[in-house]
């Protein structure tokens, strides 16, 4: 295909080239971005449509290009081969894994959300990790990739070893960072983009990347004939010997690779990592070897990306939620609510960002985008099939307001630029809405749980002004306010007399509880699970003796307990005196 030079070009496709290709920049460095997978990967249809309509593409075009150019200030690196991106086949079209394996077996594995990296050894020791950058040439960052768990420094086998993997972030660790970084990261896919590529290694180290190799890119069987790397299975065993933390995965056959894409699918929820799909590789190495390569994907490989699949609705309200950093997120609020995945009723969905909200795409206009109105028609999705997404919008009737005040303390609100983006904060450190956490897991499943208050709810009575930040205004709230509905909660998106008539049950209920969910409830730092069933056996579950304790701290008294020590003996005492 030729390819032009850009220049001040404005036809539909230079504007798909450039908002594509800025989205791609922003994904493959880390830094936030207003564009969805599902919104992606829709752009990209739409492009290669215009290239082959027009039988040409941009120089930049993101068709072109595995992935972007690195921007970083960290040195660059050739890779010794070039590491190519994936063709796709969306989960709807899954049929086609069928015909794609031709009888063949393959090897199924987690298409992980985080950031490629090539790692490189030599006599038994890493000597070089790199970005996959642009699939030619990527970012060093050995520095930091010693830190990563699963990644070996030093390796039993002494050739030349070149491994492909994925470099991420947990889902819980990404909540921790996140939350001392004020929030900025949308996902842990790019918080752990940013973490990789960090110049400081003792900044970065201090942070939890975990490596899961998916590729050997070298030995293979004729440069070593003590190995058996003739199949992909033999590769993992051999990267798993040499202790790499190999991607999980399973061989697969075309008569049972259908069942075992929807096995695949239905662990998604128990998921400690992001992923958006699957990887199938033809088990039989030296054949996938014999397909070759396009200038982009590899033949012997192909991805399974989740459905994305939409259902239309109504914005019928955005409201403004408060995490726990001050962060003020806008909500889109659905009528009707719509049934997506296996059964979820959604009513809800993030917009992530102000920048977001003001320029989400147009439905129906690949390359424009517009901004979330009330009345909008939203298109609204499950991103990797469990998180509530709006893809576009088209029209509506009435401008979003943004909040000069915080809905929770009504102390005044700041609007940033944070990397490029548009974020709301409410700056007020004694905001309820910062001590959230707290409540949520006094009222979780370890502590006095009240089934249904969760973190929705939770943030509904703040917002309603029904609690603020103690255990005990929950349980106050009947006697306060009634069995009637209280009117500020009735203006609020889901809720009506019988959700408060069950949330005023679910807390009754949650006053019958053990001396142990108490003192998990309590939020005293060190204090989990495990030590509040200590405490609680030691104090015969007698909440008359911690009562005694508390009025009395005395760390001499619990620090010669099993598994307590000084340091937690201290911070209950410590709490105790403080509270």
């Amino acid at each position: 295909m030729e390819i032009r030079k850009m220049n001040d070009a404005d036809t539909r496709q230079a504007r798909l080239t450039r908002q594509l290709a800025e989205a791609s920049l922003a994904y493959y460095n880390g830094m936030p971005t207003t564009m969805t997978d599902a919104e992606f990967d829709k752009g990209m249809a739409a492009l290669e449509a215009e290239e082959r309509a027009n039988g040409f593409a941009y120089e930049g075009s993101p068709t072109i290009h595995a992935g972007s150019t690195v921007v970083t200030q960290l040195e660059k690196a050739r890779h010794e081969i070039p590491a190519l991106s994936l063709d796709k086949v969306k989960y709807v079209d899954r049929q086609k894994m069928t015909v794609w394996l031709d009888g063949h077996d393959g090897v199924l594995s987690w298409k992980l959300d985080g950031l490629t990296i090539v790692a490189t050894y030599d006599n038994g020791k890493l000597t070089r990790a790199v970005t996959r950058g642009d699939g030619e040439e990527g970012g060093i960052i050995t520095h930091n990739a010693v830190s990563f768990l699963g990644l070996p420094v030093r390796i039993p086998y002494a050739g030349h070893l070149v491994v492909r993997g994925e470099a991420l972030m947990s889902y819980e660790e990404f909540e921790r960072i996140n939350k001392e970084s004020d929030g900025i990261y949308e996902n842990p896919r790019n918080l752990a983009a940013a973490t990789v590529q960090m110049y400081d290694g003792q900044e970065s180290a201090k942070r939890k990347i975990d490596f899961y190799a998916f590729k050997l890119v070298t030995p293979n069987e004729t440069q070593d004939t003590a190995t058996h790397l003739d199949t992909e299975t033999g590769r993992f065993a051999f990267l798993a010997d040499n202790g790499f933390r190999v991607v999980p995965h399973e061989l697969v056959s075309a008569d049972s690779v259908l069942s075992k894409i929807d096995e695949w699918q239905a662990k998604l929820p128990e998921n400690i990592f992001p992923t958006d799909g699957l990887v199938f590789s033809y088990d039989d190495w030296n054949y996938a070897e014999s397909l070759g390569a396009t200038n982009k994907y590899p033949r012997g490989s192909i991805a399974l990306k989740w459905d994305d699949a939409t259902k239309e609705t109504t914005i019928s309200n955005v409201r403004f939620s408060v995490g726990r950093t001050g962060r003020i997120t806008p909500v889109a609020i659905f009528s009707p609510s719509v049934r997506l995945g296996a059964g979820s009723n959604i009513s809800r969905a993030s917009l992530h960002n102000i920048s977001v909200m003001r320029n989400m795409p147009e439905t129906g206009n690949p390359g424009y985008t517009v901004p979330v109105k009330i009345g909008s028609r939203a298109e609204v999705a499950l991103a990797q099939m469990i998180i509530p997404a709006v893809v576009s919008v088209k029209g509506g009737d009435t401008d979003v307001t943004i909040p000069d005040v915080c809905p929770v303390c009504g102390e005044p609100t700041n609007l940033d630029v944070n990397g490029g983006v548009e974020v709301l904060y409410c700056r007020n450190p004694k905001c309820a809405a910062r001590t959230r956490g707290a409540l949520e897991s006094a009222f979780g499943k370890s502590g006095l749980y009240a089934k249904g208050l969760g973190p929705v709810a939770i943030e509904d009575l703040q917002q309603a002004g029904l609690v603020t930040v103690h255990p005990a205004e929950f349980f106050a709230m009947e006697r306060k306010y009634g069995t009637e509905l209280p009117a500020a909660l009735a203006r609020m998106d889901g809720w009506g007399q019988k959700s408060w008539n069950v949330l005023l049950k679910a807390i009754r209920e949650a006053k019958q509880t053990t001396l142990r969910r108490f003192l998990y409830s309590l939020n005293v730092p060190m204090l989990g699970n495990d030590l509040s069933k200590k405490l609680a056996d030691f104090w015969d579950e007698s909440i008359d003796a911690f009562l005694a304790f508390y009025k009395n701290p005395d760390a001499e008294a619990i620090k010669s307990l099993e598994g307590v020590g000084e340091a937690k003996a201290n911070a209950l005492v410590k709490w105790c005196l403080e509270t």
